[in-house]
């Protein structure tokens, strides 16, 4: 099967689990009520990646590497906002049917982000490479500590 088929099939699971989810979240009431404000900061979060990047990519477009703001903190800042974003649905829904939808949906998002690596390495070669190198595929701790300035200690 393309790449392409593969990736647009599992784009169709992202919606179907996204929706699942919020049927599930608003079928189940939340058992612990305290959990909705740490699903909402983590939401916050994901959406804040997912803004920046396309933010980003409508400023500097698609026709070269990006290496500078969010896309110098993670490879795919939107695939890993859609991955935090589902990962809060399960402080929404606190039921078993959100966590194992969400846990595909992430899983999902993975395998499109190994293919978008692909694709790229394929579109831009050993720029696209040494990208890899410096910047982490998706762990945005990492990805910030690498920013940060070093100081020589002596």
């Amino acid at each position: 099967m393309r790449q392409k088929t593969k990736d647009n099939i599992l784009m169709v699971i992202l919606g179907i689990t996204f929706f699942l989810n919020i049927i599930a979240m608003n079928l189940f009431p939340p058992i612990i009520k305290g959990l909705i404000i740490i699903g909402w900061i983590i939401l916050g979060i994901g959406a804040l990646f997912v803004v920046l990047s396309i933010v980003t990519l409508r400023r500097k477009g698609i026709s070269k590497i990006i290496d500078s703001g969010v896309y110098g903190v993670v490879r795919h800042p939107m695939y890993v906002g859609a991955m935090v974003m589902f990962f809060s649905h399960i402080f929404f829904g606190q039921n078993l049917i959100v966590v194992i939808s969400t846990i595909i949906a992430i899983v999902c998002c993975y395998f499109i982000i190994l293919s978008a690596d692909q694709r790229n390495i394929e579109k831009f070669g050993v720029d696209y490479k040494r990208y890899m190198q410096k910047v982490p595929k998706m762990n945005f701790l990492l990805g910030i500590i690498r920013l940060l300035p070093h100081r020589n200690r002596e």
